[in-house]
């Protein structure tokens, strides 16, 4: 084999296992970056939930507290008369 062609075959190998190398290293900066991505979600969450003024967490809960109450109500009225999907006029015909 000539000194050229083993030149050649010698940089092809090189530029080959350079090419592997690097693959495999921008896979785990990627997995990485990924694996970043719900922890920077959860702290950027947390920082959210932190800067509401007490005001707002204030109204939240109590629309909370109020929803819960209407669920229960509402749970608690459809036990005592059931719906039946009906939609009746003033005259007593069924809409439909």
């Amino acid at each position: 084999m000539s000194r050229a062609s083993k030149i050649t075959l010698g940089l092809s190998c090189l530029a080959t296992a350079v090419t592997v190398v690097g693959v495999h290293y921008v896979q785990e900066l990627e997995r990485d970056t990924l694996h970043q991505g719900p922890i920077k979600d959860a702290k950027r969450m947390a920082e959210r939930k932190a800067a509401l003024d007490p005001e707002k967490q204030r109204k939240q809960m109590f629309n909370k507290s109020e929803h819960e109450m209407q669920q229960e109500l509402r749970k608690k009225y459809e036990s005592m008369q059931p719906l039946s999907g009906e939609i009746l006029t003033t005259n007593g015909n069924e809409v439909k």
